[in-house]
């Protein structure tokens, strides 16, 4: 094993030979105590293969013979192709070494904002806290340390913030404080149902109650009233305030194969760099397992076929599926519940849901659903007749 490792990395060289009377050099070849590791004959020459320590002895024997390296093997082989290629493979290293450093570098922050002079302060604050053009990212720690910084000298003004990082480039979001009056009189209104449901649960402030739990409303009709009324006089005028929630209906209609096959972007993007040689791509900073690559060409050898581009990814999640029936039907219900969900906000929820129709073909289900859902139904009114 150790000498067949011996013979795979020592320095080979192969020569071709001419000349007359080509079997004497062999034979002064042997004589010398030359190993021939390979030989392959021609009408007018002959190609051997010997150690590169033994090439000095084999010159002192060529006398009439015309002696040409052909190529080499081993390690002397992997430093002849590095010699060679030099250019080249100092190009890719310092290719990918620029592309890692450039990556890595902010050169736009922006905040997101209207406010101009708020803006100025924020860039003016991330510039003292290490956030500027031409530095270094930071780590996703530092990044945070930096937002409760921030959030903590500006309690007053920012609710919260969000520093983004979209390849080369920071994104700052925030979301002002709004301090509400209080004292601010909103003006004199009634509760009136948004849909129509069965109230499931009342939250009344000011107001007169009108409707109890367990009633039926329709869309408009008044739910807890402004206007207070005593010996069947009014009282006062108020402005009602309350969150009421009803039970509210929908039906549903999907069809979901059963062979089913997509490729979706999930929102998320990157800019990325890559290195491109040939058909291969190497991307140095991609963040995502499956995207979508917009390329823009920054830097091309109009020589070599190797170019660098700074491109646009958008993550992409694949869905390759092959359902029974059954499987369909559940990832059907599914799809229809994540969809309802998403529209609703907190406080509101899916009570029930039933299946009343459904029709299963060679390629598709398709399904009926009836959804019983507890909703936030509150709406106003203006009231008009102000005494």
């Amino acid at each position: 094993m150790k000498n067949k490792l011996l013979y795979l990395f020592k320095s080979k060289i192969i020569l071709k030979i001419s000349g007359k009377n080509l079997l004497n050099f062999i034979k002064k070849v042997k004589d010398n105590n030359i190993d021939l590791l390979d030989i392959k004959y021609s009408n007018s020459y002959i190609v051997i293969t010997i150690y590169k320590s033994d090439y000095k002895k084999l010159l002192k024997i060529k006398t009439i013979y015309d002696i040409d390296i052909i190529d080499y093997k081993g390690i002397h082989k992997i430093n002849y192709v590095i010699h060679k290629n030099l250019i080249i493979i100092s190009f890719i290293l310092i290719s990918i070494v620029s592309i890692y450093l450039l990556s890595n570098t902010i050169f736009s922050i922006d905040v997101v904002t209207n406010d101009l002079e708020f803006k100025e302060i924020i860039l003016k604050e991330l510039n003292s806290l290490g956030i500027k053009k031409y530095r270094f990212k930071r780590k996703f720690n530092s990044l945070q340390n930096i937002k409760t910084k921030i959030i903590d000298k500006y309690r007053s003004e920012i609710e919260w913030i969000e520093i983004e990082s979209i390849g080369t480039k920071y994104i700052i979001k925030y979301e002002p404080r709004i301090i509400k009056d209080n004292n601010k009189e909103n003006g004199y209104r009634n509760i009136i149902a948004k849909k129509d449901s069965i109230i499931t649960k009342m939250v009344v402030h000011e107001g007169e109650i009108i409707k109890n739990i367990n009633t039926y409303v329709k869309k408009g009709e008044i739910i807890v009233s402004g206007t207070i009324y005593l010996n069947e006089e009014i009282k006062t005028i108020k402005s009602a305030s309350g969150t009421i929630y009803g039970e509210v209906w929908y039906k549903a209609n999907i069809k979901y194969p059963l062979k089913y096959y997509e490729s979706i972007e999930t929102g998320k993007k990157n800019t990325i760099f890559s290195l491109v040689f040939l058909s291969k791509r190497i991307n140095i900073n991609s963040k995502y397992k499956t995207s979508n690559i917009t390329d823009n060409i920054i830097i091309k050898n109009n020589i070599l076929p190797i170019f660098i581009t700074h491109s646009k990814e958008k993550e992409t999640k694949i869905i390759d599926e092959s359902n029974t029936s059954s499987e369909a039907i559940e990832k059907a219900k599914e799809k229809v519940i994540e969809k309802i969900n998403n529209t609703l906000n907190k406080g509101e929820y899916i009570k029930n849901y039933k299946i009343i129709n459904k029709n299963i073909t060679k390629n598709y289900v398709e399904l009926d659903i009836f959804f019983t859902v507890i909703e936030n139904i509150t709406d106003y009114e203006e009231i008009h007749n102000n005494y």
